[in-house]
């Protein structure tokens, strides 16, 4: 819940506030963290005019909104007129606004996404002018806000993209079920990937013909480690309703396809069903799966045995049929040396390759250890186990030494243990943006949506994810994220005279620094028509 956050106030001797800032704070939930929630600016109120007593609304000199009243009950803003009777005292003391609005986060996605030609694409599946400035605000908002909880509606507002993207309602972002409920029709999904995947070949003939399938629950509740997800088993919510297979380019890992699934269908003749709509529809060629436990099956491991062309990558489940406990037995005496040993991401694992025949047929079993976060649960279950333990066997006490961070990986692929985890998690990293918490899917009340607005919704999230990752190869070795990117570049301001001439204030050192790795020149002004027909190729109507 927003609050407002009031800083440095000084009163007359009427009590009567004479200067004092203000934010909208948000307090968000941390998973992991030891009071679970921490507080968050999200915007800046600017110079207190007037506050209530119990500090839950004012009026405020917003220096991206101009005067305006905030109500943190409600969460809305209200603007404010000078003769308004409320601050008929404050005539000649409080100086005209002059409004800034945050311009380097929205300007530089809108000019990556011309110079990536992702705009073009965008242009050709959304036909209707509102359809497409509508994708493009959420884009907007979904990739800069910075994980910030501020609506569509408020974070375009005060942004450069109010003045581009103004054939819009503004306040129609806010929830936006019919243009989510448009985004959700299947014909508008397969133009979007034809036009994608189109595009993309024109660069590279080759894309979309080496693919690799990942299917995850949706929403999940997967913590930011991969690990943590395959030692739990995937998912930890009750909640899972729908599952997302993903079809993703093997060399990019962009997505090239997705469907959605019901949650307890797990079989491998629905992703081949997938794989064969695509393979007729795209010219996708699939050869290679990467699964969670829930397929693992007698006929996932005849049909993709050692031998045949098409490689997997499957958790093995802990359960009867397979040999998850007794591959533990056989190597627990070389568990902890270092002939086994291998570091990746800070972790030292454990990791053995073996040989095994599964329902009949030859497959690699790829035994694991976490070390770290085997030993750190161990501790964590004595605290709570500690007389349970005790009773224990001495060969049992072992087991659960390493039993939390053990874990199993069936393949007919011939590598190392290092090789087969990289390429594993490598090849799952695409889960790590749609489940970027709270950020994308997260947020997504499933229960409270419509199917249609769901599809909709995850149709956006992939776009989104597409986006992200274009972006990201940008400054794939400069060690800054996008959070940090979208972050820094807000601080960029500019406004708007009367003639639809934007002026840029002069950029920092770092704003200055992201925008020439992202190879895009900084404007000292912007004709806003311009940019509109040249740059995202609006037509004024």
């Amino acid at each position: 819940m927003a609050f407002i956050k009031a800083q440095r106030i000084i009163r007359d001797e009427n009590q009567m506030i004479k200067s004092g800032s203000a934010a909208i704070v948000d307090t968000i939930y941390v998973p992991g963290k030891h009071f679970h929630s921490k507080q968050q600016v999200r915007e800046r109120l600017g110079k207190i005019v007037a506050l209530s007593d119990d500090g839950k609304s004012g009026l405020f000199m917003s220096p991206t909104r101009g005067f305006v009243e905030y109500n943190a009950l409600s969460d809305t803003f209200t603007a404010v007129e000078r003769d308004d009777p409320r601050v008929e005292s404050i005539s000649g003391v409080y100086p005209e606004t002059e409004i800034h609005t945050v311009f380097g986060d929205s300007y530089l996605l809108l000019k990556f996404l011309e110079k990536s030609g992702l705009i073009s694409i965008l242009k050709n599946v959304f036909l209707k002018q509102e359809d497409y400035e509508r994708v493009l605000a959420h884009v907007v908002h979904g990739i800069m806000r910075n994980g910030s909880r501020i609506t569509c509606d408020n974070f375009i507002a005060k942004s450069f993209a109010s003045y581009v993207l103004d054939d819009i309602p503004v306040s129609t972002l806010r929830t936006d079920t019919a243009f989510f409920s448009m985004m959700g029709n299947d014909h508008v999904k397969m133009a979007f990937f034809t036009t994608f995947i189109e595009a993309m070949r024109k660069t590279n003939p080759n894309f979309g013909q080496g693919c690799y399938v990942d299917s995850t629950p949706l929403p999940n509740d997967i913590d930011d480690n991969p690990f943590d997800a395959l030692c739990c088993h995937g998912v930890t919510s009750s909640m899972v309703q729908m599952r997302l297979i993903l079809v993703l380019d093997e060399e990019t890992g962009l997505p090239v396809w997705y469907d959605i699934i019901p949650g307890n269908i797990l079989d491998l003749s629905t992703i081949m069903n997938v794989l064969n709509d695509i393979g007729d529809n795209l010219n996708i060629n699939v050869h290679s799966l990467v699964l969670d436990a829930g397929y693992a099956s007698q006929e996932l491991v005849k049909a993709f045995h050692i031998g045949t062309d098409k490689t997997i990558i499957c958790r093995m489940p802990a359960r009867r049929g397979y040999p998850f406990k007794s591959l533990y037995d056989q190597m627990r005496t070389l568990i902890g040396k270092g002939k086994y040993a291998f570091v990746r991401k800070h972790h030292t694992y454990f990791g053995h390759r073996k040989r095994i025949d599964l329902f009949g047929c030859p497959m690699y079993a790829y035994v694991y250890v976490d070390q770290q976060n085997a030993l750190q649960r161990f501790r964590d279950y004595l605290m709570e186990h500690q007389d349970e333990y005790d009773e224990l066997k001495n060969t049992e006490k072992d087991w659960y030494t390493v039993k939390f961070g053990y874990f199993v990986l069936i393949s007919n692929l011939d590598l190392t243990p290092a090789e087969l985890l990289t390429t594993y998690f490598e090849r799952t990293e695409i889960e790590s943006v749609f489940k970027s918490s709270k950020e994308y899917l997260g947020l997504l009340p499933l229960r409270k949506w419509s199917d249609q607005t769901v599809r909709g919704k995850i149709l956006h999230d992939t776009i989104n994810t597409i986006v992200l990752l274009n972006m990201r190869q940008q400054f794939l070795d400069s060690g800054i994220s996008i959070n940090e990117l979208s972050g820094k570049t807000q601080s960029l301001m500019c406004r708007r005279d009367n003639h639809g001439r934007v002026y840029v204030e002069t950029p920092n050192k770092k704003t200055k620094e992201y925008y020439k790795l992202m190879g895009i020149q900084i404007p000292s002004m912007v004709r806003v028509d311009q940019f509109k027909h040249k740059v995202l190729g609006i037509v004024k109507m």
